[in-house]
């Protein structure tokens, strides 16, 4: 379970979102504004549509794939999720 601090945070989340499938994936969460930006950039690179969406708080979970928080920040930053994909028999983000 994830537990995340009340206080207000610069922190970033990045995910991506594949239109294809309407899926999106978390790729990695509680990054401050540069290292989100560089991390966008690389996915940018690899020819992914990443984006940052900003974190309210810091999300203790470490597997950003298992963090509710992450979930509710994303679903909060752009409305109700696209459905889920199964990876490796555990529920995910992305494909």
């Amino acid at each position: 379970m994830c537990r995340c601090t009340h206080e207000t945070s610069d922190l970033k989340l990045v995910m991506n979102f594949d239109r294809r499938t309407q899926t999106y994936c978390v790729c990695t969460h509680n990054l401050d504004a540069e290292d989100a930006s560089q991390e966008v950039a690389e996915l940018r690179r690899d020819g992914l549509p990443a984006f940052t969406v900003d974190q309210h708080s810091r999300h203790l979970q470490v597997d950003p794939d298992e963090c509710p928080a992450c979930r509710a920040g994303v679903e909060h930053s752009v409305g109700p999720p696209p459905s889920f994909k199964v990876r490796t028999g555990r529920t995910r983000f992305c494909p």
